[in-house]
């Protein structure tokens, strides 16, 4: 999934790690890093991943992450299902408001989760994925 994400793109364009900073973000926890086009197209492209050459780089950087950002532009999120891509793509998003507000107000020191907090967050969000999935739906369709 693609997003240009308001509050993921100052992530892409800053120094500032995207990390997870509560339970349901935890699959960012494996790292999230940043795609620059430059170095894959050249100084002047149009930001687009306009060729397979672009793509492969994309997917190259993207490694084993579920979310890379691009520089300038947005993310791109991945999963083993449509369920799970929605549901990290939202929660990427809910994850940089949060993170954004938290640097804030700490004043740029924020409690992230830890590495195993990570891993054992992600694999019960995994196995719930169901539950959000048909809230959605319902939303989606209005019904709720």
């Amino acid at each position: 999934m693609h997003s240009h994400s308001p509050s993921i793109i100052p992530f892409g364009a800053t120094s500032v790690p995207l990390r997870p900073i509560y339970h349901m973000s935890s699959f960012l926890g494996a790292g999230v890093p940043i795609f620059e086009i430059r170095e894959a197209g050249g100084p002047a492209t149009d930001m687009l991943i306009r060729s397979p050459e672009l793509g492969a780089a994309l997917a190259r950087r993207l490694g084993e992450s579920a979310v890379v950002l691009m520089r300038g532009h947005g993310d791109v999120v991945v999963g083993a299902s449509v369920e799970q891509v929605v549901f990290r793509a939202i929660y990427t998003e809910i994850n940089a408001r949060l993170e954004a507000e938290a640097l804030r107000l700490g004043e740029g020191e924020v409690n992230f989760l830890n590495a195993e907090e990570a891993a054992k967050a992600t694999a019960t969000n995994n196995a719930v994925l169901g539950r959000p999935w048909e809230l959605w739906k319902q939303q989606a369709l209005g019904r709720r």
